[in-house]
């Protein structure tokens, strides 16, 4: 039999970057794209493509829309699994909006590293090696997009990058990772519950214009009354505590939300996410819910605002619904001996 084939997709960051004479700044480094991409995993057969060399904060969704074609025409094709390499700055984002439109059961396994490839400890060649066995095992199929880092399987709408500078940068909320990388083979540790169903869209060159703004004392949003009409297309709120605002910003809010633009509600804070019973004063989640916005429930700003564009791109017209449906997690634990 042949073997397993697994096409490795490159988008650069800091897995294909090399530092500077001295150990000076890191740039992106055609030859060390090279070598990565010749890694190895026995019983394997990778090709790899690059479709860009370039730091995650240069990304656009035309870059999403070529990794999807790339990955669905390789696994129609025969391929068991897909490997994207990613900078790590927005590699949690990336990995959101492919949880929304990935549709098929074959893994899509996004990696990245936090050294150069010059580096030493650099942790490229170990992330790498361990997507590729997470894209060619049969354990990992229908999980939907996962990103697998220092050994850690993360399933793709949970992940956020938890450290700027530590190279196990990423965390999954709020259940923690779904398996692991082990001995050449995944193990997972929870039993993951079904995906929402994947959007039907095709991805336009720029998505609808979503800003994301931040909560806190003395913030009253009248900046947004000096937009102009048609500027923004919907509004994320990174509200304090389980997703409140000053009470002097709803006037603002209302009137967004009469004009007819989506406001979601998500929460600053890292873990928890948003209620909507807990308080009801001006401002807090059943003041903001009476007047129309939508509450994030466990989705951070950065992937609220995500799934509010996809959503808005995709024309879907219960918005509620959707981020209802996004969940608190859909993992579960694994059974333990004897349990059925």
């Amino acid at each position: 039999m042949s073997e397993p084939h697994v096409l490795l997709l490159t988008l650069g960051g800091t897995i294909f970057m090399t530092e500077s004479a001295g150990g000076g700044h890191a740039a992106p480094d055609a030859e060390a794209g090279r070598r990565l991409a010749a890694t190895a995993v026995d019983g394997l057969r990778v090709t790899a493509r690059q479709l860009a060399n370039t730091s995650s904060s240069d990304l656009r969704p035309h870059h999403w829309r070529r990794v999807l074609e790339e990955a669905r025409a390789a696994v129609d094709d025969g391929a068991v699994g897909v490997v994207l390499t990613h900078g790590t700055d927005t590699l949690e984002e990336t990995a959101f909006a492919l949880s929304r439109l990935w549709d098929r059961e074959a893994p899509l396994v996004i990696t990245g590293a936090m050294r150069p490839a010059s580096a030493p400890g650099a942790d490229g060649p170990a992330n790498l090696r361990d997507a590729l066995i997470a894209a060619a095992d049969p354990a990992a199929r229908g999980l939907g997009p996962l990103v697998v880092f220092d050994g850690m399987l993360h399933l793709a709408d949970q992940v956020t990058k938890a450290s700027s500078r530590s190279v196990s940068a990423f965390a999954s909320h709020p259940v923690g990772p779904v398996g692991m990388v082990d001995d050449g083979r995944v193990v997972l540790l929870q039993r993951p519950l079904p995906r929402p169903a994947p959007l039907d869209l095709e991805l336009p060159d720029a998505l609808p214009r979503v800003p994301a703004l931040i909560a806190g004392i003395d913030e009253d949003l009248a900046l947004l009354d000096h937009l102009p009409t048609g500027a923004i297309a919907g509004l994320v709120i990174a509200g304090v505590g389980m997703g409140h605002v000053a009470p002097e910003a709803m006037d603002c809010i209302r009137r967004l939300l009469a004009a007819g633009i989506p406001v979601v509600v998500a929460t600053r804070i890292a873990t928890g996410g948003t209620s909507e019973h807990h308080y009801a004063y001006p401002g807090s989640e059943v003041d903001l819910l009476a007047a129309g916005a939508v509450m994030a429930g466990f989705l951070p700003p950065a992937q609220a605002r995500l799934l509010l564009q996809l959503l808005l791109a995709a024309g879907v017209q219960d918005v509620r619904g959707a981020f209802r449906d996004a969940g608190p997690g859909r993992t579960g634990a694994l059974p333990g001996p004897g349990t059925p």
